[in-house]
């Protein structure tokens, strides 16, 4: 919804080389959709960082204030795709890797909250975020649908293989600052919202 991923490299790059002496958009790549807490135990596992947890996920608060209060936009088209949806009535449901806090600052800033009639975050799904299927099974029971009923629209590798590993019909979307992004597991790819109007998706649905 937002060029979150884009503005946490500008800011978290620098704070990660500073604990890890090497953090290269390469590096960046391989962790995109990750939760919070599940970026912590993945560099302790893979980067042996020594920052305890709770020093860790305050500094990453820090930079996350910055980044959804001050840094992202909304993704050109995103309004009107969402709008064109609720007009016909078709219930959308939220499902994020970061915490509830973080996800509530880009709701109450962009005011979309009304929007979504479901909304799953990390942090209740405790070390199963994305890739894992937990919060998209989790958003499909509060949307009161069956998973293999849902259109999940994603941006990233680990959100296509959460959306797909839940039974869900996935799009993967391109905004043009995820090229890099590996997304040949979803059922087809888009560039940007405007591509995504309730005609064509349906067409989509249907040929499916």
């Amino acid at each position: 919804m937002v060029d979150s991923e884009h503005q946490w490299m500008l800011l978290e790059r620098p704070f990660l080389k500073s604990l890890l002496g090497r953090w290269t958009a390469s590096d960046h790549r391989k962790v995109v959709g990750l939760g919070v807490v599940d970026l912590y135990y993945h560099l302790v596992r893979e980067y042996a960082l020594r920052l305890a947890k709770d020093d860790f996920l305050d500094r990453c608060d820090r930079i996350a204030r910055e980044v959804y209060l001050h840094k992202v936009t909304l993704a050109p088209g995103l309004r009107r795709f969402i709008a064109d949806l609720r007009r016909r009535q078709v219930p959308l449901g939220l499902a994020s890797s970061s915490p509830q806090a973080w996800v509530d600052l880009v709701l109450a800033r962009f005011r979309l909250r009304p929007s979504f009639r479901a909304v799953a975050t990390g942090d209740e799904t405790p070390g199963r975020t994305k890739p894992a299927p937990d919060l998209y099974l989790l958003a499909a029971r509060r949307l009161k649908v069956r998973p293999g009923d849902c259109l999940a629209v994603e941006d990233s590798d680990f959100g296509v293989r959460a959306a797909k590993e839940a039974g869900m019909t996935c799009v993967g979307l391109r905004s043009g600052k995820n090229d890099e992004q590996e997304l040949s597991r979803a059922d087809w790819e888009a560039r940007g919202f405007a591509a995504l109007g309730y005609r064509s998706l349906i067409s989509r649905l249907k040929a499916a």
